[in-house]
């Protein structure tokens, strides 16, 4: 056993045996009650201290109902964050594309209209979640919503161990795709509450409609990351959303519209209600 892992459970005093938390996971672990991570390298063992302390601090703030345990040993480091009950926007949205009932189609937007309180919840407290991607956002057993995965969680009094170059690249702002694309590669990019709207309204879209929400081009032969980023900044291979919608739904269409229009002086900025 990973003798990170084994000092994580026995500071917690976790009996049962661990699993992958995925079966590509080599360093994240899943028991009952907590998701474990492991590090060894310096880059690595920053971001995953980082997180630690975003964490804590959050939980501390009431801004996340979960906490978080944390050491260093030698030259590695373990984290574990308590376990979340839920299933991921993605998932929940894939099940809902199969189903597609009524009541589902009701739950779903008052989903996508209450995802908005925690976000704007984490601006009030200064935070900047860094990552607003459908797989980071937690639909829970009462239908409300969290954010998981801090890594890239930052604050005036926490920053970021190293230069913040953005989250998932489907779901970045055109603003900040712009910023990446022009500025020096090793340069931080600076999130605003404006970008992370559009980032929840591009996951929103994402999950929806199970279509990339900023350019119909994907990574890899003859399409290169700046590609995608230009494709982000200019709108240029941006698929209506009445193309790729399950079903026609118009207080859905509006929210995610008025929340990633292109220029960010025109985004709904908390739309949440209900």
């Amino acid at each position: 056993m990973d003798p990170l892992l084994a000092a994580a459970l026995e500071n917690l005093g976790i009996a049962e045996a661990p699993r992958p938390l995925t079966r590509d996971h080599t360093a994240a672990w899943r028991t009952r009650h907590w998701k474990i991570r492991t590090a060894t390298g310096p880059a690595d063992v920053a971001a995953l201290m980082h997180e630690a302390r975003a964490v804590t601090l959050l939980h501390e703030q009431d801004l996340h109902p979960a906490g978080a345990a944390s050491a260093r040993l030698g030259d590695g480091a373990w984290i574990a964050i308590a376990w979340r009950p839920g299933t991921t926007l993605w998932d929940w949205c894939v099940a809902a594309r199969r189903t597609g009932t009524p009541g589902t189609r009701a739950t779903l937007r008052r989903i996508a209209h209450r995802a908005f309180t925690p976000l704007a919840a984490l601006h009030a407290g200064g935070w900047r979640h860094g990552d607003i991607q459908p797989a980071n956002i937690l639909i829970t057993p009462a239908n409300t919503v969290e954010f998981i995965d801090h890594d890239l969680a930052h604050h005036p009094d926490l920053p970021l161990p190293s230069p913040y170059r953005g989250g998932m690249d489907q779901s970045t702002a055109p603003e900040i795709a712009r910023e990446l694309l022009d500025g020096k590669p090793d340069a931080a990019v600076t999130l605003t509450e404006a970008a992370e709207v559009y980032s929840m309204g591009a996951s929103l879209r994402w999950a929806w409609t199970g279509h990339a929400p900023a350019t119909t081009r994907l990574l890899g032969p003859g399409v290169t990351a700046e590609d995608i980023l230009g494709d982000i900044a200019t709108g240029r291979h941006r698929a209506a959303l009445t193309d790729h919608r399950p079903w026609t739904d118009p207080e859905l269409e509006a929210l995610i519209e008025t929340t990633t229009t292109r220029d960010p002086a025109h985004r709904t900025r908390n739309p949440a209600r209900r």
